[in-house]
C-alpha cells in the first residue's frame, strides 16, 4: 500500500493525483468513489480544483491523522468531510440533507446479510431472522448476556 497522494503537482488537473502514486489509490471501495465523486462534481463545475484544494487543506490542518489510524484512513476521512463541507457550502446538499442519507446507509449497512454487498434498497427492509448478519454495536440488546457461574457446590 503506498502513502496517501499528497495532493497534484498542478492543482487544476485533479487526475494529477492518481498519476503520482506508485501503487494502489485505494484500500476501500469507499475511497474511491469519495474521490470519484468530488473529481466529478469539479469537473460539472460545481467548485473549481483551487477551490477543492483550499477546503482540503483546512480539513487536513483542522482534522490531522490521529494516532493508530493509516495515512491512507487519514487522507480519505479528510477527503469526505472536504467533501460534505464544500457540498454544504455549495448549496448542493443541506447538512441535514447529508445526514439523513448517512442513516440511510447506516441502515442498509445494519439490514445487509454479512457477506453481501451494502445497498440502498436494504435500508428500508428488516433483516432476516435467519440470516448471519454483521455484529453492530446498537444490536446488543439481541445479543445474549453471559451467565454467571459460581464455584460453590451444591
Amino acid at each position: 500500500m503506498s502513502e496517501a497522494p499528497s495532493g497534484p503537482a498542478d492543482s487544476t488537473a485533479p487526475d494529477a493525483l492518481l498519476r503520482e502514486l506508485d501503487g494502489p489509490a485505494f484500500a476501500e471501495p469507499w475511497m474511491a468513489q469519495v474521490f470519484a465523486c468530488a473529481v466529478h462534481l469539479s469537473r460539472q463545475g460545481l467548485f473549481t480544483w483551487n477551490e477543492w484544494v483550499d477546503v482540503f487543506s483546512a480539513e487536513i490542518k483542522a482534522h490531522p491523522q490521529e494516532p493508530g489510524e493509516a495515512a491512507n484512513a487519514a487522507y480519505y476521512r479528510q477527503w469526505l468531510a472536504a467533501l460534505e463541507t464544500i457540498v454544504g457550502r455549495k448549496g448542493a446538499a443541506s447538512t441535514s440533507e447529508i445526514s439523513e442519507r448517512q442513516e440511510t446507509w447506516r441502515q442498509a449497512y445494519l439490514n445487509t446479510p454479512h457477506g453481501q454487498p451494502v445497498e440502498l434498497h436494504h435500508a428500508g427492509a428488516s433483516p432476516e431472522p435467519t440470516a448471519h448478519h454483521h455484529h453492530h454495536h446498537d444490536q446488543d440488546q439481541h445479543v445474549p448476556k453471559p451467565v454467571s457461574v459460581s464455584s460453590a457446590r451444591r
